[in-house]
């Protein structure tokens, strides 16, 4: 049996409930608002640094990070409302300032004394500057201040929002109004903002020395910013933009609308709670027409979720559902009632909360056994899988179920309808519109958006799909005549005409199972809602939220998250593990009690035996070895490889090699497992240690971006001179076309890439010479030819090296798993749906450890089998991890001596805890033989 979570004391920094502080904004926002770091007690709203310009005037509405000659600067948002929007007229309105926080302006002795004057301010944003061109870096903060004067109608009850107005404008008949101003230093501009809107209203102020100038140096900064990110990661957060929403008028104008998109796209800088989301989007509907809501949700991914959903549950009576068979069919006796309800359930839209270890793979191949004995055939079921090696594996044994990966459906219907566009990476899509379209302006703006997404930048997605369904049509066209696409595109317009686009036959089915589903990316949530919306398709997905590990590519464990929390799914949880023994789900169990993705599946993992743990076992099964360290970076270059050879492999997989069991070693970074390979080979030279780690593939780009910058140079030579001169222009300006050129490998690759082109190419190119020495080929076209040539190779050798790439790390990896190697070393993230005898997990000990960290550590926690070992390190005296550890050993030496007494007839409840001899002793705050 598992410990009970609420059986455990989760005081700890680990588990204690989450603390919100600045660092939700940015990590980089050191301090605690006391001495040290950039957010400590003597920081004042006043401006100290010069270079000020972007933090003064500009608009802060996206967070991102730039470096430019050592110096990066961090644009960080703070307001929940932009500033962009509260200036662009209209009546909306702010929270009046609390009686605790504001500046009371004294009007006394003003000839029409009939307001109350309050002075507050709310950080809006902020620039940090870090310098690291000398010694020690230097670090610079401005932060941008809304200034609010709220004038507040005296004799009337105090509202609790004021009407925001213009300083010229006046407040006019409002019985209560604010007026703003933005800032970067109120300590030294504050007097005279008010001074003037005093002047406005006929109205002076008697303070405005000493008190205003003591209140601001006193004012909370570090306070102020937590508020601020207590906000955004409630549900107030709604109550803010449900307020500006509400504030537009009956009529808005389309410079009103497009402020609210701006507004809405700004909600992605950070993790908004799901309930506001859907607080937001109810509150669109209420106020604007069915048209006008659902482009709004388009501004947001989130809200664009909702929207699908609400349209599907309304699809909901109209799904397809199986048939019940006449007589129950056949089914395994092994499996479990949990997985039995699952599998064979008659609800259209069914979500399979399945957590590490619970048999997914087996309801899936069970699901599909169970709807072809409700008379469906096989044909008519999809499965999509997240990697091509488990769709094979559906394929291999249901050969007549339809198995592929999401993507490649998605690919699959696009070159049907777009069968000229070769998938290409981003990078040489840019260089390609910028060689031919180089003074289109329509194509420099989809250019950027493309880019922004080549860089993750934050709602870069989101404006990339806006841009491409308000200028469809013209980014058809750009991409017909460069003749490529990307996946981003590919699903973006897939998704724009999902109604229209003609679908090849083997992606159509009934019944779709989608397999790993939280590996999915939201905008893949979206079009597959809106798909099965559109095919009227039954739709059964299986996946933990929990084990998100891709959001590198773009999976969000909150997408999946809004379909648990959205009661348009009908539920069913697998709680039953059936690799790992209880002491290392208990162990597991701690680290998912601490995961936000965990609140509406309420996994706790239990394993499929009735042996109860014990202190001592759970000792034995699961080793903590902590490292303090000094200097965090440290300690792999310099502590981990003899740690390994030395402590781990003596006391630990020695005795787990004896015993001939297998030892898999699971670290984060590739540069992590590096160091322990090298350990381990150096310890056992005479066995194979088998890595997982798979090899990464890098795209080119260099004879796209060769010919945008120096196709110059090639037409004014002779076209048998071309050829040549394309090679020896790359070879001589190498520096220019991509990063690293001075590196020998980086060089090499570059001229074997050459190499191969001309190799590859030389007897068409020589027929086209041919071709224009006897006038049969005009020089135009000749060159035209080459140009498109060189794309062409750069875009199918990009895509060969990636499907080849793939190829080998699928084999290379299934061999080394087939092989049994005693020894394996893995990323955690190729760990993923693996298992092993006995497991080593490196973990970083972190107290303001990230919840896409703390997943991480929870899928590393669940692949072992017999025992685990936790090599951690960190910096901190007193690490959670070692506390949660603590507090599972003390929970079972409870249990074990509870157990003990029941064994010998005696209630526990009745024993005296403070008995010094050992022995026990009846507590007599209570009367003999009465239970508790």
């Amino acid at each position: 049996m598992p410990i009970l979570l609420d059986d455990i004391d989760l005081s700890t920094a680990a588990m204690a409930s989450k603390r919100v502080d600045p660092k939700f904004f940015s990590s980089k926002l050191t301090g605690s608002g006391k001495k040290t770091g950039l957010l400590n007690e003597s920081l004042r709203p006043v401006n100290t640094t010069t270079n000020t310009a972007y933090a003064m005037t500009n608009d802060i509405e996206v967070k991102h990070s730039s470096t430019q000659h050592d110096i990066t600067t961090s644009h960080v948002p703070l307001a929940p409302i932009t500033r962009r929007s509260l200036n662009a007229g209209g009546s909306f309105t702010l929270p009046t300032p609390h009686v605790d926080d504001r500046f009371a302006v004294d009007t006394s002795a003003s000839r029409h004394d009939d307001w109350d004057v309050v002075f507050d301010m709310t950080p809006q944003a902020l620039v940090l500057y870090e310098d690291r061109s000398g010694d020690r870096p230097a670090r610079d903060l401005v932060i941008q201040y809304r200034m609010e004067l709220s004038f507040l109608k005296k004799g009337l009850p105090e509202p609790a929002h004021v009407t925001a107005v213009s300083l010229t404008a006046g407040y006019g008949n409002h019985d209560a109004a604010v007026f703003l101003q933005w800032d970067t230093s109120p300590l030294d501009n504050a007097r005279a903002f008010i001074q003037e809107a005093l002047l406005n209203a006929g109205l002076t102020g008697s303070n405005l020395a000493d008190e205003l100038d003591q209140w601001l140096r006193e004012y909370p900064v570090y306070e102020r910013i937590t508020r601020l990110a207590e906000i955004w990661d409630s549900e107030t957060i709604a109550d803010e933009v449900c307020r500006y929403v509400r504030d537009m008028p009956a009529g808005p104008t389309q410079e009103q609308l497009n402020m609210l998109a701006v507004q809405l796209r700004y909600l992605e800088n950070y993790n908004v709670p799901l309930e506001a989301y859907r607080s937001i989007h109810r509150q669109l509907g209420q106020t604007f027409s069915d048209q006008v809501a659902a482009t709004l949700s388009k501004q947001n991914l989130s809200l664009l979720m909702n929207h699908t959903l609400a349209h599907l549950e309304q699809m909901k009576p109209q799904l397809t559902v199986p048939t019940v068979p006449a007589s129950p069919p056949a089914l395994p006796g092994h499996l479990s009632k949990q997985q039995l309800d699952a599998l064979t359930t008659h609800e259209p839209l069914v979500m399979t909360q399945a957590g590490a270890g619970t048999g997914k793979s087996t309801v899936i191949l069970e699901r599909i056994k169970y709807l072809e004995a409700c008379g469906v055939p096989a044909s008519d079921i999809t499965v999509l899988s997240f990697t091509n090696a488990a769709a094979d594996n559906i394929t291999e044994k249901n050969p007549n179920v339809g198995s592929m990966t999401i993507a490649r459906k998605i690919i699959d219907i696009y070159a049907l309808n777009h069968p000229t566009h070769k998938v290409s990476a981003i990078d040489t899509i840019i260089n390609s519109i910028d060689i031919f379209y180089p003074n289109d302006q329509l194509a420099a703006q989809f250019r950027m958006r493309l880019l922004e997404v080549d860089k993750n930048k934050t709602g870069a997605f989101t404006a990339l799909n806006t841009f491409v369904e308000i200028h469809f049509d013209a980014v058809i066209a750009l991409l017909d005549r460069i003749e490529q696409t990307s996946l981003e595109l590919q699903i973006i317009i897939c998704y724009q005409r999902i109604d229209t686009m003609a679908e090849p036959a083997h992606v159509a089915s009934k019944y779709l199972i989608i397999d790993e589903v939280q590996d999915n990316s939201v905008f893949e949530f979206i079009y597959v809602l809106k798909y099965i919306t559109k095919h009227a398709q039954s739709l059964f997905i299986v996946g933990d939220a929990s084990q998100t590990l891709y959001e590198f590519r773009s999976a969000n464990p909150r997408a999946l998250n809004t379909l648990e929390s959205s009661g348009v799914f009908t539920t069913f949880r697998l709680t039953t593990n059936y690799r790992s023994n209880q002491e290392i789900l208990d162990f597991a169990n701690v680290v998912l009690g601490g995961l936000e993705t965990n609140q509406f599946a309420n996994i706790q993992l239990q394993a499929n035996s009735l042996v109860v743990p014990t202190a001592d076992s759970f000792r034995q099964k699961v080793t903590l070895d902590y490292r303090p360290v000094t200097r965090i970076t440290d300690f792999v270059p310099q502590d981990l490889q003899p740690l390994v050879h030395n402590v781990v492999v003596p006391t630990y997989v020695d005795s787990c090699l004896s015993r001939g069991e297998q030892v898999a070693f699971l670290a984060y970074s590739r540069r992590e497992v590096a160091q322990i390979q090298k350990a381990l080979e150096k310890r056992y030279p005479s066995k194979h240690v088998a890595s997982l780690v798979s090899e990464k593939v890098y795209a080119t780009d260099i004879f796209s971006k060769y010919i945008k910058l120096y196709w110059n140079d090639v037409l004014q030579v002779q076209p048998g001179n071309a050829a040549f001169v394309v090679s020896q222009g790359i070879k001589d300006n190498m520096d220019k076309l991509t990063r690293n050129a001075g590196a020998t490998n980086v060089e090499k690759a570059i001229l074997r890439t050459i190499s191969e082109w001309w190799v590859e190419n030389s007897l068409t190119i020589n027929g086209w010479v041919a071709l224009y020495n006897q006038g049969a080929l005009a020089h135009t076209v000749f060159f035209d030819q080459l140009r498109d040539n060189l794309l062409s190779f750069e875009i199918q050798r990009n895509q060969k090296k990636l499907n080849v790439n793939k190829q080998k790390n699928q084999e290379r990896k299934r061999k080394n798993l087939e092989s049994k190697a005693d020894l394996v070393v893995s990323t955690i993230h190729g760990a993923k749906g693996l298992e092993f005898d006995n497991v080593v997990v490196l973990y970083k000990e972190d107290t303001t450890m990230s919840q896409d960290t703390k997943r991480m550590y929870y899928v590393a926690f669940t692949r072992a089998m017999n025992s685990q070992y936790v090599l951690s390190y960190g910096t901190a005296k007193n690490p959670p991890i070692q506390s949660s550890y603590e507090r599972i050993v003390n929970t079972l030496t409870e249990r074990d001596k509870r157990s003990a007494l029941l064994a010998q007839g005696i209630d526990p409840d009745l024993v005296d805890d403070s008995d010094d001899d050992g022995s026990p002793g009846v507590d007599t705050g209570r009367p003999a033989g009465q239970a508790g």
